[in-house]
């Protein structure tokens, strides 16, 4: 068990090294690439409800996406730390509603939005494997929150494509993304939502 502790701690710091040595030309460049592919999948055009992320050292960026399907009257929700750890989805309505919180991360002001309400919720990630499963920063956050949604809501990991690796060696519990979307590839984990 320490082995496997030892070695997330390690390829963590390895991803997060690789991603803070990318230039802003290679981030917008591979992002670009991302945000096409997130817009031909089919869960994301019937969507209504879709929780996106504020993007932090050099994750992929989804604000264009993000101002465009509000633009069309979506609803668009940013994860928030509540002062308890435990983080919810919040409506997005613009950057002036914005406050940093934990880590620097843009987060929105306004009240709760109910996850079971959530149709796709985009999850960022330092590493995913070939069944899904994915390591964050180790805080759990969205741990926490995936399985608050409802068994409808389509779970899309975001990242490049040297963020997947064969096992990042989840936890019992550890819910996996239907659908993994980097810069090259679509990694399809639930054929459900094909």
């Amino acid at each position: 068990m320490q082995d496997i502790l030892a070695w997330k701690k390690q390829i963590r710091n390895e991803m997060k090294e690789r991603r803070q040595k990318m230039t802003s030309t290679e981030v917008e460049q591979l992002s670009g690439q991302v945000r096409q592919r997130l817009e031909e999948l089919n869960p994301i055009q019937n969507a209504r409800s879709i929780m996106a992320y504020a993007s932090i050292n050099n994750e992929i960026d989804l604000v264009p996406l993000m101002v465009k399907w509000h633009e069309e009257g979506r609803t668009i929700l940013l994860p928030r730390v509540e002062d308890n750890g435990r983080m919810e989805a919040v409506k997005w309505t613009g950057w002036d509603q914005i406050k940093s919180g934990p880590f620097g991360i843009r987060e929105p002001l306004g009240e709760p939005f109910d996850p079971a309400l959530i149709d796709v919720v985009l999850t960022p990630g330092l590493v995913f494997d070939y069944k899904g499963y994915r390591l964050g920063y180790g805080k759990g956050y969205y741990d926490r929150f995936l399985p608050r949604l409802s068994n409808s809501a389509f779970i899309c990991g975001i990242g490049y494509e040297f963020q997947v690796i064969e096992n990042v060696y989840p936890h019992e519990g550890d819910i996996p993304m239907h659908w993994i979307v980097t810069d090259h590839s679509e990694l399809v984990i639930d054929w459900n939502y094909f």
